[in-house]
């Protein structure tokens, strides 16, 4: 994302990515005529959606997936949210860095996966659609 002109960088100081899960029925977008969205290969499961307007990052979105990882440097209290579980974290540059006395590791991850089911199961087992009007490669991509 860092290629995408002028585009404000997500990472937080530990090299991370901080992100808010949302279930998508619990998610309104205004202005989704100027999303655009990445992917890092035209096979990929994952694409990243900035605002098209200043490349700014909103959310990665798992296709299939029931909900929405919301970049947490959007929200006013950005700066004061304690996540309550990291994940994918075993590639940290640094794990001195990671937030103290946050879980993560394999245990955190089983407790991840669920709740993500618990979500699922209570919007009976349904994964709404988030349309995103134009879909391209990343320039480092291409």
């Amino acid at each position: 994302m860092a290629a995408l002109p002028a585009a404000p960088l997500p990472a937080d100081a530990s090299g991370g990515t901080a992100f808010r899960m949302y279930r998508k029925d619990r998610v309104a977008i205004t202005g989704q005529e100027h999303l655009v969205g990445y992917l890092l290969t035209p096979e990929s499961r994952t694409r990243r959606v900035v605002a098209g307007c200043c490349n700014t990052p909103l959310f990665t979105e798992f296709s299939g997936g029931h909900w929405l990882s919301i970049y947490n440097g959007l929200w006013p209290d950005a700066a004061a949210f304690r996540p309550e579980m990291l994940t994918q974290t075993g590639n940290a540059p640094d794990p001195a860095l990671l937030p103290a006395g946050v879980p993560h590791g394999a245990l955190t991850t089983l407790g991840f996966f669920a709740r993500l089911f618990g979500a699922w199961a209570a919007m009976g087992f349904r994964a709404p659609k988030v349309e995103v009007p134009e879909v391209k490669a990343f320039p480092s991509a291409q």
